[in-house]
């Protein structure tokens, strides 16, 4: 079930970034937010990065709290292009990020900003995470 699971997050990051890249600017919508995710045009310095985050049960419902600031702070970034937050179906308390960036500079703009700054100290010791940084290969 496991790998049922991780081929979809894989998957779903894969079908994610293809739309992103291969949508037709003049298409998309008027939305600021839907313009900026969707009519990005790639570099090769664009990262992804899922992060896992499996909430100590105590502290759920203060921690979503702080999920929800770190997203909408997030989506105001330059360097983002996509901060998405998932709920495991079959684990309330495991949460996943997917974040496209577009460059390692942006990620650490955004390490260093005010808003993760506080998602940092909100989930200290509440949370174990497990981070992966990607970049695309073919």
């Amino acid at each position: 079930m496991k790998k049922v699971i991780k081929f979809f997050l894989m998957f779903t990051v894969f079908c994610s970034a293809l739309a992103m890249f291969s949508c037709n600017c003049k298409t998309a919508t008027k939305d600021e937010a839907s313009k900026k995710s969707c009519c990005t045009q790639p570099t090769g310095e664009e990262l992804i990065i899922v992060a896992h985050v499996l909430v100590h049960p105590e502290f759920k419902e203060e921690l979503l709290n702080a999920f929800q600031a770190v997203v909408k702070g997030t989506h105001t970034e330059e360097g983002n292009i996509s901060y998405d937050l998932y709920e495991d179906i079959n684990n309330p308390l495991k949460f996943t990020f997917i974040e496209y960036w577009k460059s390692p500079a942006a990620i650490d703009a955004h390490n260093a900003s005010a808003h993760f700054q506080e998602f940092a100290k909100a989930i200290e010791g509440k949370a174990d995470l497990d981070v992966t940084t990607m970049k695309h290969k073919y």
